[in-house]
C-alpha cells in the first residue's frame, strides 16, 4: 500500500524528533568536547530583539582614603557597570528525500489526506530504516559543524556566531567583543602567552603556571583546559614529571599511553587537559598564523556561557514542482562572555 504525503511528513518529523529526544542536543559524543562542555552548562534563551546582554563590572571606583579629626571626606559618583551585547545567531540544517528514492526502497507516496493509505508492515520497516540512515548522519553532521563554528571568531559568515577564537583571543588588545573596544577597555582583555619554548624541560610548565595565576587573580581557577595535539605532546614530554614509587613486593606495569579518547590523562592543577580533535580541522580550514594544534585554552565556565532556545524541528511543505520529503532544524544561540580576564590562551613555538 502507498503512504500519503501528509503521513510521510508526520513520520519524518516524528523520526527526527525521536533521534533528538533519545539523544538530546546536550548529550553528545566526546569527539566535540568544547560543545559538550558548553552544553553541559547551557542557559535557556527566551528571546531578544537583537542581542543577549551581560551586565559586567568594569571597576570598583573606590574612593578609599585615610582621615583623622575633622578632615573632610571625599565623595565620588561611581560608574562601575558596563553592558556587553552578544548578537544571537540562528543555526539551520535540512535535508530532503525524493519520492523516487522512497519508491526505490519499496515505499510509494501518494497525494492525499492523513490516513488515506496504510503501509504494510514490510513497507513500514523499510521506511524506518531509510529515515534512520538519513537522520543519524543529519544529527551528527549538524552537531559537529555547530561545534566547529563555536571555536571560530565569527568572521567566516555575516550570520555566524562569535566563538572562542574571538572571545579568548590571541590578540586581546585589539578588536571589539560584545560591543566593547578592547583597545580602550583593558579590563575586557583575556590573558595570552604565545611562542612558549616547548623543548626545554620546565619552560612550558612555568609559563602555564604564570597564566594560571593571572586567571585566578581575575575570577578563580579555570575549570576546563582544552588543547591541541602538538601542545599536549609537548606537555607530556617536557612538562610532566613522573614519579614512580618503588614497591619490590608487587609486579609493576608501565603504559606510555595515558587517558582514553579525548581524555588525555594529563592534568594541570588538578584539571584534566582535554584533547580537541577539531583543532586539526580548523588548521586545515583556516591556516592560521598560530596553529590551533599548538594552542591550549584555560577556561572558567562561570564566565562563558552558551545560550540557546532549544532545537526546533520543522517539516516544510514541498515545492509544487518537486516530489520530495523535506525536514529541517533551527537553533538560535549566542556564546556569552561575562569576564574576559578569567581566561587564557597559550601556544607553543
Amino acid at each position: 500500500m502507498p503512504i500519503s504525503a501528509a503521513d510521510l511528513q508526520i513520520a519524518g518529523k516524528s523520526s527526527l524528533d525521536d533521534y533528538l529526544k533519545n539523544q538530546p542536543i546536550d548529550q553528545i559524543a566526546v569527539d566535540v568536547p568544547l560543545y559538550k562542555k558548553l552544553m553541559g552548562k547551557r542557559k535557556n534563551f527566551l528571546g531578544a530583539k537583537q542581542n543577549i546582554v551581560a551586565q559586567i563590572r568594569k571597576s570598583h571606583d573606590s574612593n578609599f582614603a585615610w582621615a583623622y579629626g575633622e578632615a573632610p571626606v571625599s565623595f565620588n559618583k561611581r560608574n562601575t557597570l558596563e553592558q556587553a551585547a552578544f548578537p544571537w545567531r540562528r543555526a539551520v540544517d535540512g535535508f530532503y528525500i525524493p519520492h523516487d528514492t522512497l519508491f526505490s526502497n519499496g515505499i510509494k507516496v501518494r497525494e492525499g489526506e492523513r490516513g488515506a493509505y496504510r503501509l504494510e508492515t514490510s513497507e513500514r520497516v523499510q521506511l524506518t530504516n531509510l529515515l534512520n540512515e538519513q537522520l543519524d548522519a543529519f544529527r551528527t553532521g549538524f552537531i559537529e559543524k555547530l561545534s566547529l563554528e563555536l571555536h571560530r571568531d565569527g568572521t567566516s559568515n555575516a550570520d555566524a556566531v562569535t566563538g572562542i577564537d574571538a572571545l579568548i583571543s590571541l590578540t586581546p588588545e585589539t578588536g571589539t567583543v560584545g560591543g566593547l573596544d578592547r583597545a580602550s577597555a583593558t579590563y575586557w582583555r583575556n590573558n595570552v602567552k604565545t611562542a612558549i619554548a616547548s623543548t626545554t624541560a620546565g619552560t612550558l610548565a612555568t609559563a602555564m603556571e604564570a597564566e594560571w595565576r593571572k586567571c585566578i587573580r581575575n575570577g578563580g581557577s579555570p575549570d576546563f583546559i582544552l588543547a591541541g595535539s602538538a601542545f599536549i605532546d609537548a606537555y607530556r614530554q617536557y612538562g610532566v614529571i613522573v614519579t614512580n614509587n618503588a614497591d619490590a613486593g608487587k609486579v609493576k606495569t608501565i603504559d606510555a599511553g595515558t587517558g582514553s579518547g579525548v581524555s588525555t590523562g594529563l592534568y594541570f592543577k588538578g584539571v584534566e587537559i582535554i584533547w580537541d580533535p577539531q583543532f586539526e580541522t580548523l588548521d586545515a580550514i583556516e591556516s592560521p598564523t598560530i596553529p590551533w594544534e599548538k594552542r591550549c585554552y584555560f577556561m572558567n565556565t562561570k564566565f562563558i556561557e552558551l545560550h540557546d532556545d532549544s532545537i526546533d524541528i520543522v517539516s516544510p511543505d514541498r515545492p509544487y514542482n518537486i516530489l520530495a520529503l523535506y525536514q529541517m532544524v533551527n537553533l538560535r544561540l549566542a556564546l556569552v562572555m561575562k569576564r574576559a580576564n578569567a581566561h587564557s590562551v597559550l601556544s607553543i613555538a
